[in-house]
C-alpha cells in the first residue's frame, strides 16, 4: 500500500472554487443568491428570541423576467390551523395558506410582487391565526434593503416587476440568469454493498506526523471507509470533536495508492489548514454525495452545510448552504448548486 501524502497536498486545496454566493444580513432580516441568480430572503427572529417564539416571512425569487415569486412562512415549531393574516401597519394585506411545500404556509403567488412592495414600504407586520389571536410580530427592518439586494443581483431593479426598487422599464430589459453547471459524476458504486478497509497499522504510522488532528499521539486515528465508486474508496479520519461539530479530514484509497482527498472548494472551517476539515460529514451511498454540516450552536440555527458528488477525481461541489446568524433560522439559504449527470468510468 502506497500513501502519496506530500505529493497530492497542494492539490488537495489548489483546485480554484466554483463562483459561491453569500448570505448577508440587513436589520433583521438575511439573504442570499445562488449562482443562478436564485434568491432567498427571510425576517429572523428577535434579539433575545427563545425556542419557539416567532414565525418567519420567506420570500424566493428566481432570475429572468419571468422567475418564480414565492412568498411564505416558516416556524420552527408545528402551527395550528390552515390560514394566517398578515397585517402592515395595522391593516391586512394578505391570507397564507397551509402549504405542501418547504413552507409552512404560503401566500398567493398572484399578489407576491404587490404583497412584497407593502413588506419594503412597512413599518410593522403582525400575524394573527384564524380565530384572530395574535402570532405574534414579523420585524421589516432590513426587508427593504434585502429586496433591494435581489433585485440588484437579478437585474430587476427599475423595472415593472421590481417589488421594493419600482420603475418604468420593460421585463424585457431584464437579463437572463447564468446557467446553472451540469457536473459528471461517478455513478453509484456496483460494490456499495461491500465493506471497504479502514487505515491499516502502517498507514496509521505514516500518517500520525503529517496529519493536523486535535488528539494526542497515543489516540489510534480512528476512522470510517466507505466504498466510494468501483475503484476507490473514501477513508474519513475523525480528527476533531466538539459539543456538536465532529470532524474529519478526507483520503481516497485508489489504485492502491491512499492520498488525501481533493475538492473544488476549500470550506471556511479549514482555509488556514493544509487539510480542511469536514463537519458532521455524512456519506449517502444511495445518493452518492458526501455531505457536510457544520453548526454555529447546538441547536442549528447558523452555520454552513455542503453537498459533494465524486467525478472520478475530486469532489465536485453541488450545495452550499448559509447562515451567518443565530437567530432562529433553521432554513439556510442556498448560495450555490449545480445539476449532477452520472456518468459511466
Amino acid at each position: 500500500m502506497t500513501i502519496a501524502f506530500f505529493t497530492f497536498l497542494a492539490a488537495a486545496i489548489a483546485t480554484p472554487d466554483p463562483t459561491i454566493g453569500q448570505e448577508r444580513n440587513f436589520g433583521d432580516w438575511a439573504v442570499g443568491c445562488d449562482n443562478g441568480w436564485t434568491c432567498e430572503a427571510l425576517s429572523l427572529a428577535a434579539e433575545d428570541w427563545s425556542i419557539g417564539d416567532g414565525i418567519s416571512l420567506t420570500v424566493r425569487r428566481a432570475g429572468g423576467a419571468d422567475g418564480y415569486n414565492r412568498v411564505g412562512l416558516r416556524a420552527m415549531e408545528e402551527i395550528e390551523g390552515d390560514r394566517i393574516a398578515l397585517q402592515i401597519d395595522g391593516g391586512q394585506v394578505a391570507i397564507a395558506e397551509r402549504s405542501e411545500g418547504d413552507e409552512l404556509f404560503h401566500f398567493d403567488p398572484a399578489i407576491a410582487q404587490n404583497l412584497l412592495y407593502r413588506i419594503a414600504q412597512g413599518q410593522t407586520a403582525e400575524l394573527f391565526d384564524e380565530a384572530g389571536a395574535s402570532l405574534g410580530a414579523v420585524s421589516l427592518n432590513g426587508s427593504r434593503a434585502a429586496l433591494l439586494y435581489i433585485e440588484d443581483i437579478q437585474g430587476r431593479a427599475g423595472t415593472v416587476t421590481a417589488s421594493a426598487m419600482v420603475g418604468d422599464e420593460p421585463a424585457s430589459t431584464i437579463p437572463e440568469p447564468p446557467a446553472i453547471p451540469t457536473i459528471a459524476a461517478m455513478p453509484v458504486a456496483a460494490r456499495a454493498e461491500d465493506t471497504a478497509g479502514g487505515l491499516s497499522e502502517s498507514e496509521r504510522a505514516a500518517l500520525r506526523p503529517a496529519v493536523e488532528c486535535d488528539y494526542g499521539d497515543e489516540d489510534p486515528l480512528s476512522n470510517r471507509a466507505v466504498v466510494l465508486s468501483d475503484t476507490a474508496d473514501l477513508v474519513l479520519i475523525s480528527c476533531s470533536r466538539g459539543a456538536y461539530n465532529f470532524s474529519d479530514i478526507a483520503f481516497v484509497r485508489q489504485n492502491g495508492t491512499l492520498t488525501p482527498a481533493r475538492f473544488d472548494h476549500v470550506f471556511s472551517w479549514g482555509e488556514d489548514r493544509k487539510m480542511p476539515f469536514l463537519v458532521n460529514t455524512y456519506w449517502d451511498p444511495e445518493e452518492g454525495t458526501l455531505s457536510t454540516y457544520a453548526k454555529g450552536r447546538g441547536l442549528g440555527d447558523c452555520g454552513t452545510a455542503e453537498s459533494f458528488v465524486w467525478d472520478g477525481e475530486m469532489f465536485r461541489l453541488t450545495e452550499r448552504r448559509e447562515m451567518n446568524n443565530c437567530r432562529g433560522s433553521i432554513h439556510w439559504i442556498t448560495v450555490y448548486r449545480a445539476n449532477v449527470e452520472w456518468v459511466n468510468p
